[in-house]
């Protein structure tokens, strides 16, 4: 049995290797745990730490550090430690130093290359959003390069730390907002979601003028639902929202170990 595990900026996110992982009728049973349960041990962490245990390989992406590995048993020859290469499932990595791209990047551009096999950006909404090209061509499949930026949360928690009069909590409610914003709070949040949302639509531009045909946009990530949203009308019509997909490209090397 092979095990997936997604150590991210915060959560960790994991999974039975499933046949037909990128079958759009595969069922995934993907579980998830932020650092506190982790690091307390609660019954999530047990179910993970007693997975591994159960586990014949495990197949890590690990972008949060050497620290919450240290929970973690020996493992010995068992553990796969993904790491950004040259060139993977015939993908290249266009990086100068290929093993600097974080491993959750690359993990979902072989997902987004397996699953679609065309060129498309891929866009993650999370702690951070990272914005990714797949390039397509007659040539071959190749990691373009992309970009990184703070993520919702860290934008929001830089204006509330950084201006002494913008404090206002997080908002529960994350429904679209039409025309400007009315109070403060407001007023955060529109500049926070639509500044990920004109990054969106500036790296897809810069796409199309370096792709023969239309890139695909592939969206994914907690904040994937909310980020939709808000992109402009054209872009949000054509984007297709694909969960797991850190998890998704790490299938895609268990199952292709000798590539």
């Amino acid at each position: 049995m092979k095990l997936l595990i997604d150590a991210g900026n915060t959560r960790i996110k994991w999974a039975w290797w499933p046949q037909d992982s990128l079958h759009a009728s595969t069922a995934w049973q993907v579980h998830a745990l932020d650092y506190q349960q982790w690091l307390h041990g609660d019954a999530e962490a047990a179910r993970l730490l007693q997975a591994i245990a159960q586990a014949e390989q495990v197949w890590l992406s690990n972008v949060a550090g050497s620290g919450w590995m240290q929970a973690l048993p020996d493992l010995d020859d068992k553990l796969q430690l993904v790491q950004s290469a040259a060139t993977a499932l015939e993908v290249k990595n266009s990086y100068k130093q290929p093993s600097q791209l974080g491993s959750d990047r690359w993990c979902s551009v072989l997902a987004a290359w397996r699953q679609f096999g065309q060129s498309a950006l891929v866009v993650t909404a999370g702690t951070a959003l990272t914005i990714d090209a797949l390039m397509v061509s007659k040539a071959g499949a190749r990691f373009a390069g992309g970009t990184i930026q703070p993520g919702l949360h860290l934008m929001w928690q830089s204006l509330q730390q950084g201006a002494a009069q913008l404090d206002y909590a997080y908002p529960l409610e994350q429904a679209a907002l039409p025309g400007f914003a009315q109070d403060s709070q407001q007023a955060m949040w529109l500049g926070c979601v639509q500044a990920l949302a004109a990054s969106v639509a500036a790296q897809f531009e810069r796409m199309l003028a370096m792709v023969d045909a239309t890139p695909l946009l592939i969206l994914t990530g907690g904040d994937a639902q909310l980020l939709h949203r808000y992109l402009p009308d054209t872009l949000s019509a054509q984007a297709i929202i694909v969960d797991n997909l850190v998890l998704k490209g790490l299938a895609c090397l268990a199952e292709n170990t000798d590539e």
